[in-house]
């Protein structure tokens, strides 16, 4: 358990500080999609869906419960929804893009190490709410994205512009999208 959370955290810590060393370290391990998941994204998800229910609880002027618990949920659909319908997007472009030439795994892997900076900002700035201009910084994707297609994909900085960018829209967007979706449907949520 402890070793799980330290590879959570180094290979995190690795992607904010020596990017391209960390996707070359990420590259080269002969993990399976579900190994990523279940070993990276899903414990990311849990700590984000953790800290929402307890911040949002804590800071609730009243029904602090049920604020706490129907936030962590909102939450935890925004992000599981988000990265299983932004691996499916991205895959879907990747394989346009490239003639089928690319893997689900790649793309995946691609997929979900780029949703680091989306956990951390959302662990960041639900702790401390005045922090919300921090969410400016989640166009770092971009660079995460940049330097992922290159040791992921082992694509030529000539053709990475167009994924980059389709990448790093749909990692920032769609989990907003859907988040936002579900405050239309539950207004008072």
């Amino acid at each position: 358990m402890s070793s799980k959370i330290k590879n959570i955290l180094s290979s995190s810590w690795g992607l904010f500080t020596s990017t391209a060393e960390t996707w070359e370290k990420i590259a080269v391990q002969n993990s399976t999609v579900n190994e990523v998941r279940k070993n990276f994204v899903y414990p990311w998800i849990v700590f984000c869906v953790f800290i929402v229910g307890i911040s949002n609880g804590i800071y609730a002027q009243d029904k602090h419960i049920e604020t706490g618990i129907l936030n962590a949920i909102i939450t935890g659909i925004s992000l599981f929804g988000g990265y299983f319908l932004t691996n499916r997007i991205c895959f879907w472009y990747l394989r346009k893009q490239q003639n089928g030439a690319s893997t689900y795994k790649a793309s995946e892997t691609l997929v979900s190490y780029s949703f680091t900076c989306l956990f951390a900002l959302k662990a960041i700035t639900t702790i401390l709410p005045g922090l919300f201009f921090l969410q400016i910084l989640n166009v770092f994707i971009a660079y995460l994205v940049w330097e992922g297609c290159g040791a992921v994909l082992k694509l030529n900085e000539d053709e990475r512009g167009n994924i980059v960018l389709v990448f790093s829209l749909v990692i920032i967007l769609v989990p907003l999208l859907i988040s936002s979706v579900i405050h239309f449907i539950l207004p008072n949520a």
